[in-house]
């Protein structure tokens, strides 16, 4: 299906919203791009790099006209956001989203359409562990997936113009229950995050002296597995916050498995230790290989 969108608003001009523009254009599928952002300083640069077209911090104004609308904040700004921006919006309008947590958002965004807009849930499973807009690029979306979360009120037109949009730029779409993805989301994103962050901490709050050796003698693994603790303090904070249920479901897991991995290192259980990372490798290389059509 072919399309174009006369007018897009970014809120929230970042390494997604910048990378969706960008990879837009790079495609002519958008005429004008509108950045709205706090910092004036984010949407400067963005205009700079030639992501948008023209900008404001007036989130009305910022709305006013446009076909579609991407709000790409920390999931906790979301709503409110939405609510503001909300006389805005023109009859027809489809509204979306980039948050990785999607139970209460969508349900408070549905709530808040005006008549006649529509409001789609989505979540772009495509990232590094660079911020701003500055870090975004037009390829960032090739092989990655993008889940839409439709509720009974969602619109069968906005869910299909929305899909389209992310599988234009390179995304493999699939749709979720809001509360499902959150469950999921919370095991195959958010814990791995916070692991990642939790081992940096562990490392760096040992006496100095071992410090300094830990650091200094860290090979490749250590930076790939914390690769990703180089990630938005305040996005991960907000998604902590808002996806706390299924965070701590899957926290509770994982520390009764590490209690399990204690028990045989501390025992000598050499069999049962071999078993787990035989299993564990296993997994992971069964999972790389049938992935292909998502970036981790």
């Amino acid at each position: 299906m072919s399309f174009f969108i006369k007018k897009l608003t970014v809120i929230g001009l970042g390494l997604i919203g910048g990378s969706l523009a960008r990879a837009l254009k790079e495609r002519d599928k958008v005429g004008e791009v509108v950045g709205v952002n706090r910092s004036l300083s984010s949407l400067e640069k963005g205009m700079s790099l030639g992501v948008i077209d023209t900008f404001t911090t007036d989130l009305v104004a910022g709305v006013r006209g446009a076909n579609m609308v991407l709000v790409a904040t920390p999931v906790r700004a979301i709503v409110p956001v939405i609510r503001a921006a909300a006389p805005g919006l023109m009859p027809g309008a489809i509204v979306t989203d980039a948050g990785s947590v999607k139970g209460r958002i969508v349900a408070e965004c549905e709530a808040a359409m005006p008549k006649g807009v529509h409001f789609v849930g989505g979540h772009p499973i495509a990232g590094t562990e660079h911020s701003g807009v500055e870090a975004s690029f037009a390829t960032l979306f090739e092989g990655s997936r993008t889940i839409l979360t439709p509720t009974e009120q969602t619109a069968k037109d906005a869910l299909e113009l929305v899909t389209i949009v992310w599988e234009a730029v390179g995304s493999r779409v699939e749709t979720m229950d809001p509360k499902h993805h959150d469950r999921v989301l919370a095991a195959t994103s958010h814990l791995p995050h916070l692991m990642a962050y939790n081992i940096v901490k562990t490392l760096s709050d040992l006496e100095n002296d071992i410090q300094s050796e830990v650091f200094r003698f860290a090979a490749s693994g250590f930076r790939d597995f914390t690769r990703i603790a180089s990630s938005d303090p305040t996005m991960w904070r907000d998604i902590c916050l808002e996806n706390r249920d299924s965070i701590l479901e899957m926290i509770t897991r994982f520390r009764g498995d590490l209690d399990d991995l204690h028990a045989m290192v501390a025992a000598g259980h050499g069999e049962a230790l071999h078993e787990i990372f035989a299993q564990s490798r296993a997994t992971r290389d069964r999972v790389v290989k049938g992935d292909k059509g998502g970036k981790p």
